[in-house]
């Protein structure tokens, strides 16, 4: 196992057993397990871990595991974030609108376009409200069943 892969394990390890609200605290955990890092290569460890910060520390995906193909990490931190904000989900023609708590729209919004769905042209975020431009009404429709999926919402909001 290469180190990189072997720091990877232990952070999952550790935000799988314990609550952690910063990347500090993060670190001093990894150097109490003989791990000393950087904050830049443990900000990049938690990106391609899938991790996303919400109101109750940071959150791993289910399943998660080093080593996972790129598509799978492209769509980890987009479910995470998901299910952890959006409350609604709505199509509008070639639009779909998505609703999330005051002040979450954003990082909804940065994830849907680190994701590069297909079909999407733009997303638009206010404070709780997203607004996703779509090339075409039936990709429109498809992409809301997909997004559903991730939120955890199905039958919600159609």
């Amino acid at each position: 196992m290469t180190g990189r892969a072997r720091r990877q394990q232990v952070i999952i390890d550790i935000l799988q057993r314990q609550p952690v609200d910063s990347q500090e605290e993060l670190r001093q955990s990894l150097a109490g397990r003989g791990i000393e890092v950087t904050q830049a290569t443990l900000s990049r460890d938690l990106r391609e871990l899938g991790a996303a910060k919400t109101p109750r520390g940071y959150q791993l995906p289910s399943g998660t595991t080093p080593g996972r193909s790129e598509s799978a990490r492209a769509l980890t931190p987009l479910a995470r974030t998901m299910a952890s904000f959006v409350t609604d989900i709505q199509t509008a023609c070639n639009t779909i609108v998505l609703r999330t708590g005051p002040g979450h729209a954003q990082i909804v919004a940065l994830e849907m376009d680190r994701a590069g769905l297909v079909g999407v042209v733009g997303c638009l975020a206010g404070d709780d409200t997203i607004f996703v431009a779509v090339a075409s009404a039936q990709r429109a429709k498809e992409l809301t069943r997909e997004l559903l999926g991730l939120a955890e919402l199905a039958g919600a909001g159609r």
